[in-house]
C-alpha cells in the first residue's frame, strides 16, 4: 500500500484536531491516494467543481446536514471557488414554460416517472442552501464552464467533476484535474496528486490520424466517439482536422470521455499545451499509432445509431446542454414552423435568461418547442409516455439514452445525427438522417 506523506497541518486534520469534518475528509483523501498510488496531496490554486449535494463521499465517508449546519454557523467556507453542477430541482412551478425543469413537473411533461419518494430525495433543500452559504455556486449544468465566468488559468490545479468538463479543463484550458471533484477536495482545497496533475503525464501518449479532415459538427462528435473506443485511457494528440469552434469542443470532449475514459488530448496549433505536434508529445516518440478512417467513423456512426424504423416521437437537444450561439441557430431553424412530434433543448438555467431576452424562447416556443434547463433526460431518469424512437444530435447522448427507457426487457430506439436532420425530424416526424 501507498504510503502517503502529509505536512503537519495534514496531519492534525487527519488525527481531528481542526473538527470531525476536517478528519472525514481527509481521512478520504488518504485513501484516495491510496488508490491512485498518490503519495502526497496537493493544494489546489484553481477551482473546483462537484455533483451536489455531494455529502455521501463514498458509503464510508459522509457529512451530515447538522455537519454542514456547524460549519456555517462557525462562518466556513470552501478553500477554492466551488461549482456545483446538479439542479436542486426547486419545487415552484415553472416560469415562462420551463423556466426551470423540475423533477416535480414530470407529471406536466407526460414522464413516467412520478415517484414523489424519488422527487424528495432529488431535492436536498436544506443541504443546497447550506451549502450556498458556505460558497458553493450552483450552475445547474452539465456544462459549467459555459456559465461559471471564473475559469482556472493554465497550469492551476483543479478538482473537476462531469464527463464534458474534464477534457475541457485539461484541454482547451490548460488547467489541470482529474476526474475526483467532491466536497473533501473543495472544502479542504486539496486533492491527490497523481494523473494528470504532474506534467509528465499530460504529454501525448497515442498518435491519431485520420483520413478524412474533421470539420463539421457531426464529424467531430463521432470522430470523439471513436476515438475514446480506441485509445480508452491514454491521452491522444489529435491530427488531421480544422479548427473547432466551441461547440465543436463540446461535442468533442463529451464524446472522447463517452467512448473511453480520455481526461486530456491535443491538438496541435489549437489547444494551449501542443502548439507543434512535437511539443504534444514532450519530443519523444508516441507509444502506439491509431488512425481514425473512414471505416472506423462510419463503424461509431453506426453503433451510435440503433432503430429499425423511420419513425421518430421525440427529438431531443442539449447534451451537453446549448450555448447560446447553438441556441440562436436552433431558433432560426425554427422560425415560422411548427413541430409535429415533441421536441426538447435543454440549456443551463443561466443561459435561459440570456435566450429569453433574446427572444429565442419565444421563437421557439411559437415553433411548438420545449425549451428546458438545469437538467437532462438522463438526470430526469424517464422519457414521455409513448416514445419508443428518438432523435439526439451527440453521441453522448445516443450512448446513455436507452438508460431511460422503463421497460428493461425493450430497448429504446434512437436515431442519431445532425442537428438539421433532428430538426427534420421533429417537423416530419421521420428519420432522414444519413452518414455522408
Amino acid at each position: 500500500m501507498t504510503t502517503v506523506r502529509l505536512t503537519d497541518e495534514e496531519k492534525r486534520m487527519l488525527q481531528g484536531e481542526r473538527g470531525k469534518v476536517r478528519r472525514i475528509c481527509m481521512e478520504y483523501l488518504v485513501e484516495m491516494c491510496q488508490i491512485s498510488g498518490a503519495e502526497r496531496l496537493i493544494d489546489l490554486d484553481g477551482t473546483g467543481d462537484m455533483h451536489s449535494p455531494g455529502l455521501e463521499m463514498s458509503p464510508y465517508y459522509k457529512i451530515t446536514v447538522e455537519d454542514l449546519r456547524e460549519l456555517v454557523a462557525r462562518g466556513e467556507h470552501f478553500k477554492i471557488p466551488t461549482f456545483a453542477d446538479k439542479s436542486p430541482f426547486p419545487e415552484q412551478p415553472p416560469i415562462h414554460g420551463w423556466e426551470r425543469c423540475n423533477i416535480c413537473s414530470y407529471r406536466q411533461a407526460g414522464v413516467r416517472q412520478d415517484d414523489p419518494a424519488f422527487h424528495r430525495r432529488a431535492m436536498h433543500e436544506e443541504e443546497f442552501r447550506l451549502l450556498r452559504q458556505m460558497g458553493m455556486i450552483t450552475s445547474h449544468s452539465c456544462a459549467n464552464y459555459l456559465t461559471m465566468t471564473y475559469w482556472p488559468t493554465m497550469g492551476q490545479h483543479c478538482s473537476w467533476f462531469e464527463s464534458s468538463q474534464i477534457p475541457y479543463c485539461n484541454a482547451v484550458l490548460g488547467a489541470r484535474a482529474n476526474f475526483d471533484g467532491s466536497f473533501a477536495t473543495c472544502f479542504l482545497g486539496k486533492a491527490p496528486y497523481y494523473g494528470l496533475h504532474i506534467t509528465e503525464n499530460r504529454y501525448g501518449t497515442v498518435l491519431v490520424r485520420t483520413d478524412r479532415t474533421i470539420r463539421t459538427d457531426l464529424e467531430w462528435d463521432v470522430f470523439g466517439y471513436a476515438v475514446g473506443c480506441a485509445v480508452k485511457c491514454a491521452v491522444p494528440v489529435l491530427t488531421g482536422t480544422a479548427k473547432p469552434t466551441t461547440t465543436q469542443l463540446q461535442k468533442l470532449n463529451s464524446a472522447i470521455h463517452t467512448g473511453g475514459g480520455v481526461e486530456m488530448y491535443h491538438i496541435p496549433g489549437s489547444t494551449p499545451e501542443a502548439p507543434t505536434l512535437e511539443f504534444a508529445f514532450g519530443g519523444k516518440k508516441p507509444r502506439q499509432e491509431v488512425c481514425i478512417g473512414e471505416a472506423e467513423l462510419r463503424a461509431a456512426y453506426d453503433y451510435l445509431n440503433y432503430h429499425t424504423t423511420d419513425r421518430v416521437d421525440m427529438v431531443y437537444l442539449g447534451c451537453p446542454h446549448l450555448n447560446l450561439v447553438d441556441l440562436m441557430l436552433l431558433a432560426r431553424r425554427f422560425q415560422g414552423k411548427r413541430v409535429k412530434v415533441p421536441c426538447w433543448v435543454m440549456t443551463a438555467p443561466w443561459l435561459y435568461y440570456a435566450a429569453r431576452d433574446m427572444g429565442y424562447v419565444d421563437i421557439l416556443a411559437q415553433a411548438g418547442v420545449t425549451l428546458m434547463s438545469g437538467a437532462c433526460l438522463a438526470a430526469m431518469g424517464a422519457v414521455p409516455q409513448g416514445v419508443e424512437c428518438i432523435a439526439v444530435d451527440t453521441a453522448k447522448q445516443a450512448n446513455y439514452v436507452t438508460g431511460c427507457y422503463p421497460d428493461p426487457d425493450e430497448k429504446l430506439q434512437v436515431c442519431y445525427g445532425t442537428t438539421d436532420e433532428c430538426v427534420d425530424a421533429a417537423l416530419t416526424g421521420r428519420w432522414r438522417g444519413e452518414w455522408r
